[in-house]
C-alpha cells in the first residue's frame, strides 16, 4: 500500500489557522468581558497613578526586582518592574453568581474553551516559558525566561494577543510596573474597604485602618487568590523571575486547593 505522507506546507497553513482562530476567540472573549466590567472597571484601575503603601515581606531572602504594596481597595500587588504577569478575564466574572468558585480545583467546564485557545497562543510562542493560574474572575499568565519593560511594544503585543483586559495593559503601563494581585478583593471574602486611604497622617485614620485590616486578613485566611494551573513552553526560567514566582506562589496560596477570591 502507498505510504500517505503529510504535507509540510498544509501543516503549517492548518498551524496558523488554529492559532488565528484561538486569537480571534479570546479577543471576542475580552471584548465581552470588558462589556460585563464596565463602568466598574474605573474602580479596579484607575486612569491615574496613586501612591500606595509599601509592604515589607519578611519572608523575602536577597534582592526582589519588584515591590509589594497595598492598592486602593486594600488588597496586596506584586509591582514586578520586569516579570511580565498578564490578567485574563472571563465575560460574567463579574457577577459571581454565574460561575462562582463552582470547582475548588481546575478549569470549570464553562472556561475549557478559553483556556485551550490561552494554551494554544502561548505554545506558538516556541522561546518564551509560560506559567498559567486560574483566578476567580479567570486566568493569569506569568513570562518565565525572559524579561519585559511595562509599555513597550513587545509587552502589549504579547498581552493583547492572549486577549488581556485592555484597562490591566493601560494600568501597568500607567504604573510602570507589571502588577498582580496577591490578596482577595475585600468584597470577594466577606470583607468590607478600608475607611481610608493612604497616606494616613492621623492617628485616628491609622487606628481605623488597623482594625479594618486585622478583620481582612481574618476574613482571607482559608481563600487563595490564584491556583497554578499548567507550565506552558521551555523549562528554563529567568535568574530574576525564580523569587518572583516563589514569593507570588506563597502570597496567593496557589498550590493550596482553596476556594478563590
Amino acid at each position: 500500500m502507498p505510504v500517505l505522507r503529510s504535507n509540510p506546507s498544509e501543516s503549517i497553513l492548518i498551524e496558523r489557522d488554529t492559532l488565528t482562530a484561538a486569537k480571534a476567540r479570546l479577543s471576542d472573549s475580552q471584548r465581552r468581558s470588558q462589556q460585563d466590567k464596565a463602568p466598574r472597571s474605573e474602580i479596579y484601575y484607575p486612569i491615574k497613578r496613586s501612591a500606595e503603601e509599601t509592604i515589607d515581606d519578611p519572608e523575602c531572602n536577597g534582592p526582589l526586582d519588584a515591590i509589594v504594596t497595598r492598592n486602593h481597595y486594600g488588597s496586596m500587588v506584586l509591582n514586578a518592574y520586569h516579570a511580565l504577569f498578564i490578567d485574563v478575564d472571563m465575560p460574567g466574572s463579574s457577577n459571581p453568581s454565574r460561575y462562582g468558585n463552582s470547582s475548588r480545583y481546575g478549569v470549570p467546564h464553562e472556561w475549557q474553551g478559553v483556556f485551550n485557545d490561552l494554551c494554544t497562543v502561548l505554545a506558538s510562542e516556541r522561546r518564551t516559558g509560560f506559567r498559567v493560574y486560574r483566578t476567580a474572575a479567570g486566568f493569569r499568565v506569568l513570562v518565565t525566561t525572559q524579561e519585559f519593560e511595562p509599555g513597550s511594544a513587545c509587552a502589549n503585543d504579547l498581552m493583547r494577543s492572549v486577549g488581556a483586559d485592555s484597562q490591566f495593559v493601560r494600568f501597568c503601563d500607567t504604573q510602570k510596573t507589571f502588577r498582580a494581585r496577591l490578596t482577595p478583593k475585600p468584597w470577594r471574602c466577606g470583607a468590607t474597604e478600608p475607611p481610608n486611604q493612604f497616606p494616613r497622617r492621623s492617628a485616628a485614620e491609622r487606628r481605623s485602618f488597623s482594625e479594618w485590616l486585622e478583620k481582612y486578613e481574618v476574613a482571607c485566611r482559608n481563600l487563595a487568590t490564584c491556583q497554578f494551573l499548567k507550565h506552558v513552553g521551555p523549562d528554563e526560567t529567568h535568574n530574576r523571575i525564580s523569587p518572583i514566582i516563589e514569593l507570588h506562589d506563597r502570597a496567593t496560596k496557589s498550590h493550596e486547593e482553596l476556594q478563590l477570591a
